[in-house]
């Protein structure tokens, strides 16, 4: 989401606004806006009842009862144009690839007021800030390892490779960027 926080201002400009939803409490996502200083909101949906299950993106096969991550772009009037959904927690579309498709909608450019302030109560295994670079280099070295171990599995384990290792690094440029706000 700190990605996506990188790029808020493209996204309002390619006339789109942004919101996250997962099965966390109101308390977690206050904690995580007040932490990554996120430009929208995250709104809870515990159940998965008003809006994950409803857009087929409910995980059956996760004993935690989660989401599967996805993108869902959708016009002013609620028509969706656009759906991107996640083989699995490491799989994300790129911040570019999503602000190239939502300009070619054309909209005027549109604003979206700050997240409403909540109680912050941040999980048990929350990650500080200060943590996420050195988290996201060592998923950068395992993918490459792994991609450089396996190269007999094949150009598409390779190409997944090379993908995981870009995210984490703009995973990685995204927090370098929330230090420096």
């Amino acid at each position: 989401m700190a990605s996506l926080a990188h790029r808020h201002q493209e996204i309002l400009a390619a006339g789109f606004r942004t919101a996250a939803i997962d099965v966390d409490s109101p308390s977690r996502h206050a904690a995580m806006v007040e932490k990554l200083k996120l430009p929208f909101p995250m709104l809870s949906d515990p159940d998965r009842s008003l809006a994950i299950a409803p857009y087929g993106l409910a995980d059956h096969q996760d004993p935690r009862r989660v989401a599967r991550p996805a993108l869902v772009a959708a016009l002013p009037g609620g028509q969706e144009v656009y759906r991107f959904v996640a083989r699995d927690f490491a799989d994300r579309l790129s911040e570019d690839t999503l602000v190239e498709m939502l300009a070619s909608h054309g909209l005027p450019p549109t604003t979206q007021p700050p997240p409403t302030p909540g109680h912050p109560e941040p999980g048990p295994r929350a990650m500080p800030v200060r943590a996420m670079v050195p988290y996201f280099r060592g998923g950068q070295y395992v993918a490459l390892s792994l991609g450089m171990r396996h190269r007999h599995l094949g150009e598409e384990f390779r190409d997944d490779a090379e993908a995981f290792m870009a995210e984490m690094e703009r995973f990685t440029e995204a927090v370098k960027a929330l230090r420096d706000r």
